[in-house]
């Protein structure tokens, strides 16, 4: 019985090596998986905390930006109302001491043309009348005549063969 048992004995001690290497070895599998798991996780969480550190720097840039503007635009404010005002120390003491500007007349172009038109003046530098501006249509001849925006301007009926 001794010999029987020991054989036995070391049967089952093989056995439960065999079960337990492969039982170890699935076990080995899912641990690679559970670690790139783990990995890809911890991935994930690092770039999405580098994305809200990178927006969260972005806002607070922007909020600067938007203080200086702010402060910008106030200096100016000052700085213009400061400038239109005279200095005290530039009194005028009378109106009347500064020269009187002579009024110029200014002339439009249509009248001073319309006027040489009257007068007769040729255009010195042409020799001839001046020039109209050009019309934006094309004048009739007569009055019942069908100006050039109708759709059958100058079409001639003309009868087919």
């Amino acid at each position: 019985m001794d010999l029987l048992t020991i054989a036995v004995f070391l049967a089952g001690c093989g056995a439960g090596a065999v079960v337990s290497y492969v039982v170890l070895a699935r076990t080995r599998a899912e641990s690679k998986i559970e670690r790139q798991m783990r990995e890809l996780q911890e991935e994930f969480t690092a770039y999405r905390e580098n994305v809200n550190q990178h927006f969260n720097k972005t806002a607070q840039l922007v909020n600067s930006l938007t203080e200086n503007y702010i402060a910008v635009q106030k200096h100016l404010e000052d700085a213009a109302d400061s400038f239109a005002e005279p200095p005290k120390s530039f009194a005028l003491e009378e109106t009347a001491k500064l020269p009187a500007a002579a009024k110029t007349d200014f002339v439009s172009l249509e009248s001073r043309q319309q006027q040489e038109l009257r007068s007769g003046k040729l255009d010195a530098e042409f020799g001839q009348l001046p020039v109209e501006p050009p019309k934006d249509y094309a004048p009739k001849t007569k009055p019942g005549d069908k100006g050039t925006l109708a759709e059958d301007f100058g079409l001639k009926d003309t009868k087919a063969y």
